[in-house]
């Protein structure tokens, strides 16, 4: 993956183009058709995504807690937590996303912990 795709999000902005060539080995971008469901609430958290484009909508016990679009992350808590999925997370349109898979959540907390941290306050922010 392309050091610069992940320069462009937001969560990843700041970060040392050093630290984000490593990253970059390790995200793989995925395409997804609308109405294809991306994780689904209950299951393994296994990886957690940064929205290149399009937009997917966020489901708890079928209500509809968000939208999300370019440069929004999900799927972060569960891995930040430890939990099971919190919700179903589906495309609303044809997207491109920038997946990270959970092993490398550990590396990113040694070479890049502000990341972390801002993961960190997205869950926050989203739990409160």
């Amino acid at each position: 993956m392309d050091v610069g795709a992940l320069k462009n999000t937001p969560l990843f902005a700041n970060v040392a183009d050093e630290a984000l060539a490593k990253v970059a080995t390790f995200a793989t971008l995925e395409s997804v058709a609308e109405g294809k469901v991306i994780i689904r609430e209950g299951g393994y958290s296994n990886d957690f995504y940064v929205i290149e484009e399009g937009t997917v909508k966020v489901e708890r016990e079928g209500d509809h807690l968000a939208d999300l679009g370019p440069g929004d992350v999900f799927g972060e808590q569960g891995l930040l937590q430890r939990q099971e999925r919190s919700a179903t997370v589906t495309a609303t349109s044809p997207a491109r996303l920038i997946k990270i898979e959970h092993w490398e959540l550990s590396r990113m907390r040694q070479s890049m912990p502000e990341v972390i941290e801002e993961l960190s306050r997205q869950v926050e922010h989203r739990s409160g």
